[in-house]
């Protein structure tokens, strides 16, 4: 209804253009575009009734066509062949494949196009999704119990069914590995830790000798 209102807005010349063309022919044109613009005022505030009103009748039956339209889809095999052969008309029309085909294509342009653009709308709404999604795991309790369990239960269910696929994987990785290109490359990642390991070895490792020469000079 908000883009309705809008579109007749946008375009109300077209609109009474439109109406005034099915004027019969012996009808002067002044009263013609008199009559469209009449038609196209009381259309837009039809419109914007509808809109603003959420109790409006014409929202009432709508409601009430669409349910019980609903429940004949469900129930009515006559109203189910007809839907059916509607559908089946629609997908086999060429001019509509044509339409669902240059749909995606447009849709696919235009998620690559926001997908690029650093300042876009779909990645400033991807961003605070994941920031509040982010915020909800580190401070809801519920949500981290949920994402525990679904981890667990992904987890267990691979281990269980995929237990083959998952070590012959892992051995023929660890079979390509270069021995001396893997050491250098761990040694990149942990060289840090790795020095306070060494370290702490030589420390331990002095400190027990000192301790071990001390009782055995005591007890000798």
């Amino acid at each position: 209804l908000v883009n309705a209102h809008r579109w007749l807005v946008q375009n109300q010349d077209a609109v009474v253009a439109a109406v005034a063309r099915q004027a019969p022919a012996w009808s002067p044109r002044f009263v013609d575009e008199r009559v469209a613009e009449r038609v196209h005022a009381e259309v837009l505030r039809v419109v914007a009734e509808v809109r603003d009103d959420s109790r409006h009748e014409l929202r009432a039956s709508l409601d009430r066509f669409l349910a019980s339209y609903a429940a004949d889809l469900q129930h009515d095999p006559a109203t189910q062949r007809r839907a059916e052969d509607i559908k089946v008309t629609l997908l086999a029309h060429p001019q509509v494949r044509q339409a669902v085909a240059d749909a995606g294509a447009t849709v696919r342009r235009l998620v690559l196009e926001a997908v690029d653009d650093e300042d876009g709308e779909l990645r400033a709404r991807v961003g605070a999704a994941l920031a509040g999604f982010g915020a909800r795991m580190a401070t809801d309790a519920d949500l981290q119990a949920k994402l525990d369990g679904w981890v667990g239960d992904a987890a267990a269910h691979v281990a269980t069914n995929y237990s083959g696929e998952l070590t012959t994987l892992i051995t023929d990785t660890v079979e390509r590995w270069d021995g001396p290109a893997t050491a250098r490359r761990i040694e990149l990642q942990v060289g840090r830790d790795l020095q306070f390991i060494r370290i702490n070895g030589t420390v331990v490792g002095a400190l027990a000798g000192l301790a071990i020469e001390v009782v055995a000079r005591l007890t000798g």
